[in-house]
């Protein structure tokens, strides 16, 4: 686990002691907060254990604040590809691969490749690329989608996996609809920047945008 990657480390209690009369209602509640957050939790409990109900929950929580938004709004919000981003950006938001920058210009990447090249292959066999039809025109758009996005992905230092999904979904035919993709890349923006804040609010001092001295290769 790397949630203590920023400095923070374990000690036996974690928190001053201090005598109820020297506690103020405000003091009371930084304390409570400093107990209740996750670095306070590592310290008193097994660490697989909180890292696993509190990526539950956020993440959790953050995909059910989407899906009501799309069922308020009655748009197309939630798409395969936010389930193992939400997975990076709560169980492992220290990381690479969890930071701001790669899952948002990962993304950004993966859906401009795949619909440049759903646009390629359907001028080149003349004819729209789908799943229901199949054939030469759907193997050449998947095969060079991927290709071009994990191409993309490490020459940028933008490496997140789940972003190649998004690249397949659109280069499949699944979604080409210019305002359908505009959509999907605000609700990553979204995602990204609601699991920054529900992070922070926990406790994790998480990168805004790129991690400090962090080698991107």
């Amino acid at each position: 686990m790397t949630y203590l990657s920023d400095g923070g480390s374990r000690s036996e209690s974690g928190f001053m002691d201090h005598t109820q009369e020297d506690l103020t209602l405000r003091s009371r509640l930084l304390i409570w907060r400093a107990r209740l957050s996750l670095p306070g939790l590592l310290t008193r409990y097994d660490e697989k254990k909180v890292v696993s109900v509190v990526s539950a929950l956020n993440g959790g929580l953050a995909i059910m604040t989407i899906s009501l938004i799309a069922w308020l709004l009655d748009l197309p919000l939630i798409f395969p590809a936010l389930g193992p981003s939400a997975f990076i950006l709560f169980s492992d938001p220290m990381s690479h691969a969890g930071a701001p920058r790669s899952v948002i210009l990962g993304h950004l990447v993966c859906l401009s490749t795949g619909t440049c090249v759903w646009h390629f292959i359907c001028f080149l066999f003349g004819a729209p690329v789908t799943v229901q039809v199949g054939g030469w025109p759907l193997i050449c758009s998947a095969t060079l989608a991927l290709v071009l996005s994990f191409l993309f992905l490490v020459m940028l230092s933008c490496k997140h996996p789940p972003a190649c999904a998004s690249s397949l979904v659109v280069a499949i035919g699944a979604v080409v609809q210019w305002q359908n993709i505009v959509i999907m890349a605000l609700v990553v923006i979204w995602l990204t920047f609601q699991a920054v804040v529900m992070n922070r609010l926990a406790g994790l001092r998480v990168p805004f945008w790129s991690p400090r001295n962090l080698n991107l290769i």
